[in-house]
């Protein structure tokens, strides 16, 4: 099953740009769309559970102040 795919457009600073360029060349990544889904993939990952917490915070605390 194909997965669906949402296009959009980043602005990066010249400077990452640059970078990502020599990760490219140096073959850590076939090229810029594939490196910025895998580090977006593992930015969120990595701060999964610290929003999951965030929400559960929030909801407990709308909970205890009721209904407004």
């Amino acid at each position: 099953m194909s997965e669906t795919i949402a296009t959009t457009t980043i602005q990066l600073p010249l400077r990452l740009a640059k970078e990502a360029e020599i990760y490219i060349q140096s073959g850590w990544s076939p090229d810029l769309n594939t490196l910025v889904v895998e580090a977006l993939r593992r930015y969120l990952e990595s701060h999964r559970m610290e929003l999951q917490e965030r929400f559960l915070l929030q909801d407990v605390e709308w909970a205890l102040k009721g209904n407004d």
